[in-house]
Parts: structure tokens; C-alpha cells; sequence
């Protein structure tokens, strides 16, 4: 869970910074849709680009975690990344309702695992 919050943290606070220096001076719906939209985003490159690229998101490279396929441990696909990303944002209310992180570690083809268990 440390590394969702990490995640999640990095989203909004990048992507709330990011848009008040894009976007200074958006009033009305702007104020609002401007920094929510630039956070979906980082958040897009931060669970898919990033995946791809390192096998982890920013908060599971911090927390010594990775990504990979279930069936061979192999590097995540760029298509099962993305259809992660959006199950997260899907069910991420419910799943910290039932408290199943389970769920989300294994979403779509991909499990998060420690960086030490790849090694052996």
C-alpha cells in the first residue's frame, strides 16, 4: 500500500504544480479540471511508460517493488499496462473498501513482486 500512496501522492502534487504553471490563469471549471487532467496524466506515464520501461511505477521503484506477467515474470506488454492502470482507477475505492490489495497486485495479467524475488 506504501507504494499507491507514493503513487498517488506524486500524481496530485505533481500534477496540481505542474498545472499552475501550465495553466495560471484558468478560472471557473478550469481551476479545477486543469490540475485533475494533468494528473491523470502523470499518473498515465507514471504507470504505463515508467512499467514498461523499469518494470515499476515511481512509488514501487522507491519501495523496492516490480511489475511483471504471471505466466512467465516476463516484462509487462504495453496494452495489459494500461488496462492495469485503468483497473486501479476502476476499483481502487473498492478494493481499499475491502481491503483486498490482492486484487490490484494482480489486475489484468500483471503481479507486483519484490525486486529481491527476481533474482532467484
Amino acid at each position: 500500500m506504501a507504494a499507491v500512496f507514493t503513487d498517488v501522492l506524486f500524481a496530485l502534487g505533481a500534477g496540481v504544480a505542474l498545472a499552475r504553471g501550465l495553466f495560471p490563469d484558468s478560472g471557473g471549471a478550469g481551476e479545477f479540471l486543469a490540475p485533475a487532467l494533468t494528473a491523470l496524466a502523470l499518473s498515465c506515464v507514471n504507470h504505463v511508460i515508467l512499467v514498461l520501461l523499469f518494470r515499476a511505477s515511481l512509488g514501487k521503484l522507491l519501495w523496492g517493488l516490480r511489475v511483471v506477467r504471471v505466466t512467465d515474470a516476463g516484462r509487462p506488454r504495453f496494452l495489459r499496462a494500461v488496462r492495469r492502470w485503468l483497473f486501479g482507477y476502476l476499483f481502487f475505492i473498492l478494493i481499499v473498501l475491502l481491503e483486498d490489495a490482492d486484487a490490484i497486485g494482480e489486475a489484468c495479467g500483471l503481479r507486483t513482486v519484490r525486486r529481491r524475488d527476481l533474482r532467484s
